[in-house]
């Protein structure tokens, strides 16, 4: 959970990948939880694996809705087909936080081989971290 909150205070700390003129983004920053929701499932519905990842944690986190890890779920995976790093690792720390080794660790060893589609020093990072956090994974 420490490590999703992290993910999830990077991910809105920094706006994903530099796209402060995300619709989304600008309204989550107003304080429109709900609007930003409906705005980061509809970017995702259309292809945005980054937002697909951002409707999945405000889905985690209860970030204007009430928290529905299930279908926080979705969009993360959703978002880690799209190849959004963020989105795969979640899913990554959700498994592991279920104890469902085997899940945690093919997505951290997904994560891991996910370096090309690195955009900033926090997915660099997170294809680091993952690599050593797959192999510690009996």
């Amino acid at each position: 959970m420490k490590k999703i909150l992290l993910s999830a205070l990077a991910v809105l700390a920094f706006a994903g990948h530099g796209e402060s003129n995300d619709p989304g983004m600008k309204l989550l920053m107003k304080g429109d939880k709900k609007g930003a929701l409906a705005v980061f499932k509809k970017e995702c519905k259309s292809g945005n694996g980054w937002a697909c990842g951002n409707a999945g944690l405000m889905l985690y986190m209860g970030m204007g809705v009430s928290v529905n890890p299930a279908e926080a779920k979705k969009y993360y995976n959703k978002g880690c087909e799209l190849k959004d790093i963020g989105s795969c690792e979640n899913l990554a720390e959700i498994a592991y936080k279920e104890q469902n080794m085997p899940a945690a660790k093919g997505y951290f060893q997904k994560v891991c081989g996910m370096k090309k589609y690195a955009k900033n020093k926090i997915d660099i990072k997170a294809v680091a971290e993952s690599c050593k956090r797959a192999e510690s994974i009996k």
